[in-house]
C-alpha cells in the first residue's frame, strides 16, 4: 500500500441550471486542478444543487460525466436523497436507502461519510442513528489513517447565522470521535469560507465553497451571511506515512 495519499475536496458547489453554467464551470476547474495536484480521489462535501431540482441534478450528472479521479458525492441541507440517487446510479457505495453513510477503504487513509441532513432543514443532525454508525464505522477498523466527513461543521463559529444551522448535536458527535484516536481529520463544508475547529483530539477544516464565498457575522448589527469578494475554492488534504496530514486551501 502507497505511504501517500491526496484527498480533493470540493464543496458547497450549488450547481444550477439557470446561471449560464457558472457553477457548473467552477466545479470543472476545481476538478482539473485536482488532477493537476494528482489527487487520488474527489469527494463533494454536499450542497451538490442549489435548489434540490431534477434540472439541476441533471446539469451535475453532465458535468461529472467524466471525472479525473475516482469520485464519491454527499448531501447537504440543499440536495435531496432520492435524485442524488437517481441521477447517480453508478456510485454503488451509495446505500440503497435511508441515510447516504459510507465508507470509503481502497486507499491508504481510510474516509468516512456521514450523512447529517434533516430533509426541509437548514442545519445538520447526528441523531442517534447517525452516532450508533458512525461508532459502528470507526470500531472497524482502528489503527488505519481515518478522514471523517460530514457537511455541517461539527463545532461553533461564533457567526450569528451559521452556529444556528451547524450540527445541532455536535457534543454527541464528539464524543464519539473521541473514543477513536485513529481519526486524523474531520472535514465539511457549508459555511462558504474556511475555517478551522476541534471536535475531540481531531481538528476540523470547513471548505470553502467553489462557487462564492460567504463573511462573517460575528457582532449585532453585522450583516447576516453577505458574499464577499473573497475567493472561492477547494482543499486538497496531502497524507504520507511519515509525515501525516496537511490540509491546503486552493483558490478558484
Amino acid at each position: 500500500m502507497s505511504g501517500q495519499f491526496r484527498l480533493a475536496q470540493i464543496s458547497d458547489t450549488h450547481v444550477r441550471a439557470d446561471d449560464g453554467g457558472a457553477a457548473a464551470s467552477q466545479l470543472r476547474r476545481a476538478m482539473a486542478q485536482a488532477k493537476e495536484y494528482s489527487a487520488d480521489v474527489i469527494l463533494l462535501t454536499g450542497d451538490l444543487v442549489n435548489d434540490a431540482r431534477e434540472d439541476e441534478y441533471a446539469v451535475l450528472a453532465e458535468t461529472l460525466t467524466d471525472p479525473p479521479t475516482p469520485l464519491y458525492l454527499m448531501p447537504g441541507n440543499h440536495d435531496d436523497r432520492g435524485l442524488i440517487r437517481r441521477f447517480f446510479p453508478q456510485h454503488t457505495y451509495m446505500p440503497r436507502d435511508g441515510a447516504l453513510h459510507f465508507t470509503i477503504e481502497a486507499f491508504p487513509v481510510r474516509m468516512i461519510a456521514l450523512d447529517d441532513i434533516v430533509p426541509g432543514e437548514t442545519h445538520g443532525l447526528l441523531r442517534r442513528s447517525g452516532a450508533e454508525w458512525l461508532e459502528s464505522a470507526l470500531s472497524v477498523e482502528r489503527t488505519k489513517p481515518t478522514i471523517v466527513a460530514l457537511h455541517h461543521p461539527p463545532f461553533l463559529t461564533h457567526d450569528l447565522l451559521f452556529d444556528k444551522i451547524g450540527l445541532l448535536d455536535a457534543e454527541e458527535f464528539a464524543t464519539v470521535v473521541a473514543r477513536h484516536r485513529q481519526v486524523l481529520r474531520i472535514i465539511c463544508g457549508h459555511h462558504h469560507r474556511v475555517a478551522f475547529g476541534q471536535a475531540a483530539h481531531a481538528p476540523v477544516i470547513v471548505a470553502p465553497s467553489s462557487s462564492w464565498t460567504y463573511g462573517l457575522a460575528m457582532n449585532d448589527g453585522q450583516q447576516i451571511a453577505p458574499r464577499t469578494a473573497e475567493q472561492p475554492g477547494w482543499m486538497l488534504h496531502a497524507w504520507t506515512a511519515a509525515g501525516g496530514i496537511a490540509s491546503h486551501f486552493i483558490g478558484l
